[in-house]
């Protein structure tokens, strides 16, 4: 019998389009069922080149919820993808706007319920947003979400300290990063200039105040090394903290690829199995 990743998606279409004012305007890719639309769902990427690694995997998933009944919508933030802007001009207040943008425009068409899905940093912010109360939202898919956002940017700023080895620069030490990014000066990781702001703003995100966040379930799936293990402590905190908050998950594993680690596409077959199955 054929999994839920394999209905046939010839009558899926698509449409590209920009929202928002020139200069601002974020970019999305909207997947649309064949039928009547029973709910959106506003895909929240990755950061820096974990977006990239992840474009493939993240539009077969979203053909699969099409298939399903959901408009889905994939957005670049601004600064990153096809938005407009760069990404030292970023900020997660503008970010939160990219999606509030993309939800209304969506709301305008149809007034169907809504579900944010993120992977890694997009499903923190997903949380983030969900938290601000800025639009309801009445369901919240999560893909391998980052639950620590001080901790994932302490990662990212080693990532710089490496590289300034390997190219045999200057070294750096963390401090010395931080005290450049509060002075206002942007720095290159991974490839990607950053600003302080921006990574300020995003280690303030704070699990322990996110209450109620949706009207109905968040599906937490997270990657496992073997069937039948636990995720580990940080998740395990992260799940019960919200929880603790009136927050209502739905925890799933999967095993294979680590798609946002892998520079090459790898195949997904668990996770898309488990997302496509998902009761939305």
């Amino acid at each position: 019998m054929p999994s839920p990743v394999d209905t046939p998606s010839a009558d899926i279409a698509m449409r590209p389009r920009f929202l928002g004012a020139p200069g601002k305007r974020v970019f999305t890719q909207q997947f649309l069922p064949p039928g009547a639309v029973r709910g959106h769902i506003v895909y929240l990427p990755p950061f820096a080149e974990e977006m990239n690694r992840c474009r493939a995997i993240v539009a077969t998933q979203a053909r699969a919820f099409a298939a399903r009944g959901f408009a889905c919508t994939l957005l670049d933030f601004y600064g990153t993808g096809d938005s407009d802007g760069v990404l030292e001009d970023a900020s997660l207040q503008r970010w939160h706007d990219d999606i509030h943008t993309t939800i209304e425009t969506l709301r305008s068409e149809s007034g169907a319920p809504l579900l944010l899905w993120g992977l890694r940093l997009g499903a923190l912010i997903a949380l983030d947003f969900a938290a601000r109360g800025r639009q309801a939202v009445s369901g919240i898919i999560l893909w391998q979400p980052v639950t620590s956002a001080a901790l994932f940017v302490n990662q990212m700023l080693r990532q710089r300290i490496a590289m300034l080895s390997m190219r045999g620069l200057p070294a750096e030490k963390t401090a010395d990063i931080r005290e450049r990014l509060a002075q206002g000066e942007d720095v290159e990781i991974a490839g990607y200039r950053v600003s302080g702001k921006l990574l300020a703003e995003l280690e303030a995100i704070d699990l322990t105040r996110m209450r109620g966040l949706c009207s109905g379930r968040i599906h937490w799936i997270e990657h496992v090394l073997e069937r039948g293990r636990e995720p580990g402590p940080a998740t395990r905190k992260a799940i019960a903290e919200l929880e603790a908050l009136d927050n209502t998950i739905d925890q799933h594993t999967f095993t294979g690829a680590q798609i946002w680690q892998v520079a090459n596409r790898e195949p997904a077959d668990e996770l898309l199995a488990v997302s496509s199955g998902l009761s939305l």
